[in-house]
């Protein structure tokens, strides 16, 4: 006796988009709906993907630190100054030509 394949729900999704499905608590996917209220027109899908832009945003930062490597290794003091320097609210840094160098 001959069976039928089944047929799929529905057709593949054409483009860069693909069907996902995820449990995730209430008070975040309370905060996700907001944001697609807010800024997409209630697109749910669009402020995922605005998380997962931002998620590997973080890895390239990440990335920049692990390839820069001990340059990139600084105090708290060192990251205060120059979160201080970007606001407009610090001295200028000299670099390490201007601590006692030529």
């Amino acid at each position: 006796m001959a069976t039928r394949a089944k047929r799929p729900r529905s057709s593949p999704r054409s483009g860069r988009t693909e069907k996902i499905s995820v449990s995730i608590d209430h008070a975040d996917l309370d905060a996700l709906k907001r944001r697609a209220k807010k800024l997409y027109g209630g697109n749910l899908s669009a402020a995922v993907a605005e998380g997962a832009r931002r998620i590997r945003e973080q890895e390239d930062r990440e990335a920049l630190v692990d390839w820069l490597g001990p340059a990139a290794q600084v105090t708290s003091e060192e990251q205060e100054a120059i979160r201080a320097e970007w606001r407009g609210t610090g001295k200028p840094s000299r670099g390490p030509q201007g601590r006692g160098g030529a």
